[in-house]
């Protein structure tokens, strides 16, 4: 298990000479996302992101970013897992309340992006799905609750079908991801870390792990979760989840 591969202590930033500390808000969640009207909550495009994360909130390929949320954990984990999947080489989730005032936000000073996403893999579209299906070493996992999964809830008022994608297998933490606060305490962290290590056996024959929720926040913690756990060569995220899928295939 290697925490610190996402997540950092207050009391380590002390020890970083430049950083960039960001509070994620549904605010900035709202820049990098497309509305449920639009285009499912999908991620922007990537000419759309890049642009924002230069011009408004001056991150660079090389920042050292740190994210905290006062919200729940997965807002952070959206965002954090944008910021993977572009490329940026530190990114960390703040763990254990702060006072914001005590730290300094230092901008890069160099405004670069690459061109297109460096880590393309880590992030799947609804229409690139039907390919991996086709992979014996491949594991789909849905982390939404089981009411969700069974197809008993939609799970939010805008989602319009209920039930599952056909090859995704039922997360017994029932949506837990979805829980976590982003106050929460470096134990509690470690924790949830070992619940999800209890149901998650690292299987050598598994090489890559995509997880689908509602519309990808709930995935987007669980895939930070497994890459601490190291459960996988490639931890992927369906971005848009189910929200799209039915929309596109059940409609």
């Amino acid at each position: 298990m290697n925490i610190s591969k996402w997540f950092i202590r207050s009391d380590e930033i002390l020890s970083i000479k430049k950083f960039y500390l960001l509070n994620i808000t549904s605010d900035i969640t709202n820049d990098i996302e497309t509305d449920k009207n639009n285009n499912y909550w999908k991620y922007c495009s990537f000419d759309e992101i890049k642009e924002k994360l230069l011009n408004k909130y001056h991150i660079s390929q090389e920042t050292f970013i740190v994210l905290y949320t006062k919200e729940k954990l997965m807002m952070a984990a959206r965002f954090a897992w944008l910021l993977y999947w572009i490329g940026c080489k530190n990114i960390k989730i703040l763990i254990e309340k702060i006072d914001p005032s005590l730290f300094m936000r230092n901008f890069s000073q160099i405004s670069n992006l690459p061109n297109i996403p460096l880590r393309p893999n880590v992030r799947l579209t609804c229409d690139q799905l039907s390919n991996e299906f086709l992979s014996l070493t491949t594991k789909f996992i849905d982390v939404r609750t089981y009411k969700e999964y069974s197809g008993e809830i939609t799970g939010y008022s805008y989602v319009r079908y209920s039930g599952h994608i056909p090859n995704f297998q039922y997360d017994p933490l029932n949506g837990i991801y979805g829980e976590i606060n982003g106050d929460i305490t470096w134990n509690e962290l470690e924790e949830y870390l070992k619940m999800m290590s209890k149901i998650n056996i690292y299987d050598k024959n598994t090489k890559k792990i995509i997880y689908m929720c509602g519309t990808g926040w709930r995935a987007s913690l669980a895939a930070i979760f497994a890459e601490v756990l190291n459960l996988a060569d490639t931890i992927t995220v369906l971005d848009s989840g189910w929200f799209e899928w039915s929309e596109r295939y059940l409609e």
